[in-house]
């Protein structure tokens, strides 16, 4: 079939269209392929790095724990050097000691005194050595320490004597008897400094106390808040100061606000019991005014004594003269010279006389000599006296008084049985 040109031209078209996109397709593909292999080549060098980094670090790590251990090792190895040199030194000086001691005092042969000495010398820190092992495992070595040093000090006490009185190890005697005594000592130490730590986790080394400042010890103000500090510290097995100060003053704040509360309340109470003192004062007042009154006033005071009877618990015990006070010092007057002694007058007998009958009658009991002598200033004698002249009035009149001191009023006394408070009789007299 026959086409025309144009037809031709526009087929040709299409189809160079058709190939370049493909070409251009194809291109997309080779491109994406690239980009996803150069993607992947970035993320394999990335994870490389990041693994180098990694095996450099482990083996900085490595490094740094070799080195450390290198370090520890060798101060170890030096400082068990250092020690083993001192205790081997101490041996040897111990060993040449007995060994000379044999030849020159006992005329041995150097050959059979050497390994004498050694195995002599030895058998002190061999007997050490099993006591610390046994002490590390938990058990009791006291008596094979202690056999250990009894072997140290005779071995010492033998080449001490045994060299002293030689004309050619005289002046080494005392040397070579404390090498001898110090053999097992120092192997005690050194073999306690190999297992510090096993014996530190068992508790058999002690830890340090808590450490203060000294200028905390030489402060004045300072120095009692830090020994009750270490004091609390060393009871409580606290190691840190801080936190024993801490404790210290919070404990100290506390007893502080205690003490002030304790003090508030006492006065509280002080002022609540003077003012119940006053009200019963009163009512001691109206007692008196009511005695043998008509039936309302025989009915009041049966009040007044119910309610003294309630508060009479509260009052604390009254002291005669306690709530006056005396204007001048005891045994002078204001110009400080000695006064001419008081006579007393024929009104301080009878204010005396009243003051021990109220007594009697208000409170059942006998007023003391020493009481009234103390209340009115004078001898002990007159305030006898007074009182004897008071319970002889009151004995006439039906009174009985025992030997507590109670006084017993008549059966038929028109006073009620109740009491009235010491308290507020006592004040009214006063």
């Amino acid at each position: 079939m026959w086409r025309t040109r144009a037809e031709r031209q526009a087929d040709a078209a299409r189809a160079r269209a058709v190939a370049e996109r493909a070409s251009i397709e194809a291109q997309r593909a080779r491109d994406q392929r690239e980009m996803e292999h150069l993607e992947a080549e970035r993320e394999m060098l990335k994870v490389r790095a990041e693994l180098d980094a990694e095996r450099g670090r482990l083996a900085d790590q490595e490094s740094d724990k070799r080195k450390a251990k290198s370090r520890l090792l060798r101060s170890r190895i030096s400082l068990a050097v250092v020690l083993a040199t001192a205790n081997v030194g101490v041996n040897a000086t111990a060993v040449l000691g007995q060994v000379l001691a044999l030849v020159y005092g006992q005329h041995w042969s150097w050959w059979a005194a050497a390994p004498v000495a050694i195995v002599v010398e030895s058998v002190a820190v061999n007997v050490g050595y099993f006591a610390h092992d046994k002490l590390i495992k938990g058990y009791n070595a006291f008596w094979l320490r202690l056999m250990s040093y009894g072997i140290g000090a005779g071995v010492g006490l033998f080449n001490y004597t045994h060299n002293k009185g030689l004309t050619e190890t005289g002046e080494f005697a005392g040397v070579f008897g404390v090498a001898s005594l110090l053999s097992p000592v120092l192997w005690q130490i050194y073999s306690q400094w190999r297992r510090w730590e096993d014996m530190r986790a068992q508790g058999l080394l002690e830890e340090r106390t808590l450490h203060f400042p000294l200028l905390r010890w030489v402060i004045p103000s300072l120095r009692a808040e830090t020994w009750e500090a270490f004091k609390y510290g060393v009871a409580e097995g606290i190691r840190s100061p801080e936190a024993a100060l801490a404790e210290v003053r919070a404990r100290n704040a506390t007893g502080n606000a205690r003490d002030l509360i304790r003090e508030t309340q006492q006065a509280l109470i002080d002022t609540q019991q003077d003012a119940l003192r006053l009200a019963l004062t009163h009512l001691a007042w109206v007692y008196d005014d009511l005695d043998g009154a008509d039936p309302v006033g025989r009915a009041a005071r049966e009040r007044v004594e119910q309610i003294t009877k309630r508060f009479q618990p509260f009052i604390p015990p009254f002291v005669p003269g306690s709530l006056v006070a005396d204007p001048t010092p005891a045994g002078g007057n204001e110009t400080g010279t000695d006064p001419e002694p008081k006579k007393p007058s024929e009104q301080d007998n009878s204010d005396a006389r009243d003051r021990v009958r109220d007594v009697i009658r208000n409170r059942r009991v006998v007023p003391t000599k020493t009481a009234i002598a103390g209340e009115f200033g004078f001898s002990e004698s007159w305030g006898y006296d007074r009182v004897k002249d008071v319970k002889d009035e009151l004995s006439a009149k039906g009174w009985t008084f025992l030997k507590d001191g109670s006084a017993v009023p008549p059966p038929r006394s028109r006073r009620g049985s109740g009491t009235v408070p010491a308290n507020g009789a006592d004040l009214r007299a006063n």
